[in-house]
Protein backbone atom coordinates (compact mmCIF):
# COMPACT_ATOMS: atom_id res chain seq x y z
CA UNK A 1 0.00 0.00 0.00
CA UNK A 2 2.74 2.49 0.96
CA UNK A 3 4.85 1.80 -2.14
CA UNK A 4 1.78 2.04 -4.36
CA UNK A 5 0.88 5.41 -2.82
CA UNK A 6 4.44 6.71 -3.21
CA UNK A 7 4.41 5.51 -6.84
CA UNK A 8 1.12 7.31 -7.59
CA UNK A 9 2.43 10.53 -6.03
CA UNK A 10 5.64 10.22 -8.05
CA UNK A 11 3.66 9.72 -11.27
CA UNK A 12 1.56 12.83 -10.55
CA UNK A 13 4.67 14.85 -9.73
CA UNK A 14 6.39 13.72 -12.94
CA UNK A 15 3.34 14.69 -15.02
CA UNK A 16 3.30 18.09 -13.32
CA UNK A 17 7.03 18.64 -13.91
CA UNK A 18 6.74 17.57 -17.56
CA UNK A 19 3.89 20.03 -18.11
CA UNK A 20 5.82 22.82 -16.38
CA UNK A 21 8.96 22.14 -18.44
CA UNK A 22 6.82 22.43 -21.57
CA UNK A 23 5.20 25.68 -20.35
CA UNK A 24 8.68 27.10 -19.74
CA UNK A 25 9.67 26.15 -23.29
CA UNK A 26 12.21 23.58 -22.12
CA UNK A 27 12.29 20.72 -24.58
CA UNK A 28 13.98 17.34 -24.34
CA UNK A 29 14.33 17.21 -20.56
CA UNK A 30 12.52 14.70 -18.37
CA UNK A 31 11.82 15.06 -14.64
CA UNK A 32 14.69 12.66 -13.92
CA UNK A 33 17.17 15.28 -15.17
CA UNK A 34 16.21 17.71 -12.40
CA UNK A 35 18.36 16.25 -9.62
CA UNK A 36 21.35 16.09 -11.97
CA UNK A 37 20.94 19.70 -13.04
CA UNK A 38 20.60 20.84 -9.42
CA UNK A 39 23.72 18.88 -8.41
CA UNK A 40 25.69 20.58 -11.19
CA UNK A 41 24.31 24.00 -10.29
CA UNK A 42 25.41 23.48 -6.68
CA UNK A 43 28.82 21.88 -7.31
CA UNK A 44 29.80 23.53 -10.62
CA UNK A 45 31.44 20.35 -11.90
CA UNK A 46 31.47 16.71 -10.86
CA UNK A 47 32.83 13.37 -11.99
CA UNK A 48 30.42 10.64 -13.09
CA UNK A 49 31.14 8.77 -9.85
CA UNK A 50 30.39 11.85 -7.75
CA UNK A 51 27.13 12.35 -9.62
CA UNK A 52 26.19 8.69 -9.14
CA UNK A 53 26.88 8.99 -5.40
CA UNK A 54 24.91 12.23 -5.02
CA UNK A 55 21.93 10.93 -7.02
CA UNK A 56 22.14 7.43 -5.57
CA UNK A 57 22.03 5.99 -9.09
CA UNK A 58 24.12 3.51 -11.04
CA UNK A 59 26.96 4.95 -13.12
CA UNK A 60 25.37 3.58 -16.30
CA UNK A 61 22.15 5.48 -15.54
CA UNK A 62 24.12 8.66 -14.83
CA UNK A 63 26.00 8.24 -18.11
CA UNK A 64 22.70 8.12 -20.01
CA UNK A 65 21.38 11.21 -18.20
CA UNK A 66 24.60 13.18 -18.73
CA UNK A 67 24.79 12.19 -22.41
CA UNK A 68 21.26 13.57 -22.90
CA UNK A 69 22.21 16.88 -21.25
CA UNK A 70 25.29 17.10 -23.48
CA UNK A 71 23.22 16.34 -26.60
CA UNK A 72 20.76 19.08 -25.65
CA UNK A 73 23.61 21.56 -25.09
CA UNK A 74 22.98 21.94 -21.34
CA UNK A 75 26.19 20.25 -20.19
CA UNK A 76 29.67 19.46 -21.38
CA UNK A 77 32.54 17.30 -20.20
CA UNK A 78 36.31 17.44 -20.05
CA UNK A 79 38.90 14.93 -18.99
CA UNK A 80 39.82 15.11 -15.30
CA UNK A 81 43.31 16.59 -14.93
CA UNK A 82 44.05 14.45 -11.86
CA UNK A 83 42.67 11.18 -13.25
CA UNK A 84 42.79 10.78 -17.01
CA UNK A 85 40.25 7.93 -16.81
CA UNK A 86 37.55 10.22 -15.40
CA UNK A 87 35.47 12.97 -16.95
CA UNK A 88 34.35 16.16 -15.24
CA UNK A 89 30.82 17.22 -16.09
CA UNK A 90 29.76 20.87 -15.98
CA UNK A 91 26.88 23.02 -17.18
CA UNK A 92 27.14 25.15 -20.28
CA UNK A 93 25.76 28.70 -20.24
CA UNK A 94 22.48 27.25 -21.59
CA UNK A 95 22.41 24.77 -18.69
CA UNK A 96 23.11 27.48 -16.13
CA UNK A 97 20.34 29.57 -17.68
CA UNK A 98 17.83 26.89 -16.62
CA UNK A 99 18.32 27.74 -12.94
CA UNK A 100 15.49 30.27 -12.71
CA UNK A 101 13.03 27.97 -14.47
CA UNK A 102 14.04 25.01 -12.28
CA UNK A 103 13.54 27.07 -9.13
CA UNK A 104 10.13 28.22 -10.34
CA UNK A 105 9.04 24.67 -11.22
CA UNK A 106 10.35 23.32 -7.91
CA UNK A 107 8.52 25.99 -5.90
CA UNK A 108 5.26 25.30 -7.74
CA UNK A 109 5.69 21.56 -7.18
CA UNK A 110 6.27 22.03 -3.45
CA UNK A 111 3.20 24.26 -3.22
CA UNK A 112 1.14 21.56 -4.93
CA UNK A 113 2.53 18.72 -2.80
CA UNK A 114 2.12 20.48 0.53
CA UNK A 115 -1.13 22.37 -0.12
CA UNK A 116 -3.12 22.15 3.11
CA UNK A 117 -0.44 20.17 4.97
CA UNK A 118 0.70 21.77 8.25
CA UNK A 119 4.43 22.50 8.62
CA UNK A 120 4.87 19.95 11.43
CA UNK A 121 3.36 17.21 9.23
CA UNK A 122 5.63 18.22 6.34
CA UNK A 123 8.70 17.76 8.52
CA UNK A 124 7.40 14.44 9.87
CA UNK A 125 6.73 13.00 6.41
CA UNK A 126 10.20 14.01 5.29
CA UNK A 127 11.77 12.54 8.44
CA UNK A 128 9.97 9.22 8.00
CA UNK A 129 10.74 8.88 4.29
CA UNK A 130 14.40 9.77 4.88
CA UNK A 131 14.51 7.09 7.55
CA UNK A 132 13.05 4.48 5.20
CA UNK A 133 15.51 5.46 2.47
CA UNK A 134 18.53 5.50 4.80
CA UNK A 135 17.78 2.10 6.33
CA UNK A 136 17.01 0.39 3.04
CA UNK A 137 19.24 -2.64 2.63
CA UNK A 138 20.74 -3.34 -0.79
Amino acid sequence: MLISLISRIRDKANRFITAELSQHGIKGLAPVHGDLLVALLIHSELTMKEIADILDRKKSTVTTLVDKLITLGYASKRQDEMDGRSWRIFLTPAGKALQGDLIDISEKLMEKIYRGVPEADRREVTRILNGINTHWEP
